[in-house]
């Protein structure tokens, strides 16, 4: 378990790094990369940012019982314990009523949790092979 929590946290904080860059670009591209603009507003971009990556996961605290081995062993169960969180992240993400502008950022911060989560999904599932 404790290696589940690892990678768990390893996740978070990945994912935090690269939405708050992916975001910043994003969002000095649709501004046409004003840098005093940016500079305002990049800590309240990040403490967003990070808010949401601590609600997915949250959301995602239920792969921790891929420790128990019957769970782990049954793909079906391994798949739905490991991304559920996150994908309803994004799919109540597009069905609440948000601003264009923060829709884009809802969804550049599920898709970096669920790429970088999915790359340790990669490497857990290589290990145990």
């Amino acid at each position: 378990m404790k290696a589940l929590a690892r990678q768990l946290f390893k996740t978070f904080l990945f994912s935090v790094i690269i939405s708050i860059v992916v975001s910043a670009v994003y969002y000095s591209v649709q501004h046409k990369g004003v840098s005093q603009d940016l500079d305002g507003i990049l800590p309240s971009l990040a403490e967003s940012l990070a808010f949401l990556n601590i609600v997915i996961f949250i959301m995602t605290l239920p792969m921790l019982f891929l420790a128990n081995p019957a769970y782990y062993n049954n793909i079906s169960v391994r798949l739905v314990l490991y991304f559920a969180g996150s994908l309803v992240f994004t799919i109540t993400a597009f069905r609440l009523q948000l601003s264009p502008q923060n829709k884009a950022f809802y969804f550049i911060t599920a898709i970096s949790f669920i790429v970088v989560h999915s790359v340790f999904y990669y490497f857990m599932t290589k290990k145990r092979r």
